[in-house]
């Protein structure tokens, strides 16, 4: 059974350079802008999003650990100042581990885990390519808020 822990100091940066890249990657995809702006976009929101780092207020880190071994991570935070609302800017099942059901287990236990924190609803971004997850959030309950559509003209 997966369990959370607390990310440490060390493993946030690591996880802060990793963050960054991954997210700029998938706007690059979702977006269809050079990987230089996309880099720098990443990096003005993670230092809007975390103007203290790990320190910052209502933000959460955790490790996803099964068995003795590091398996993913995920970050949730009070969504824009919103005590009601936790919100999960970035999840990740380390490939190796992925197809096991650890991301479901993972949600599952930070969902209960933001209920301890009095947070009454989880929210995530998805981006549209990424099917895998919205599969996943959709078997979990989640529901889309607000869609975004485009095309090529």
């Amino acid at each position: 059974m997966a369990e959370l822990r607390i990310m440490t100091a060390d493993e946030f940066q690591t996880y802060l350079q990793q963050g960054m890249r991954s997210y700029a990657a998938e706007k690059v995809k979702a977006e269809k802008i050079s990987l230089s702006k996309a880099t720098t976009l990443a990096q003005n929101e993670y230092q809007t999003l975390l103007p203290n780092g790990l320190e910052t207020e209502k933000n959460y880190f955790y490790m996803v650990e099964e068995d003795d071994q590091v398996k993913g991570y995920i970050w949730l935070a009070a969504y824009r100042g919103n005590d009601e609302i936790a919100f999960v800017y970035d999840i990740n099942i380390y490939p190796d581990f992925q197809n096991q059901g650890l991301g479901t287990q993972t949600l599952e236990l930070a969902t209960e885990k933001m209920k301890q924190y009095g947070y009454k609803y989880l929210r995530v971004h998805v981006f549209g390519h990424n099917k895998r997850a919205i599969h996943v959030y959709e078997k979990l309950g989640l529901h889309a808020t607000d869609i975004v559509m485009e095309k090529e003209i």
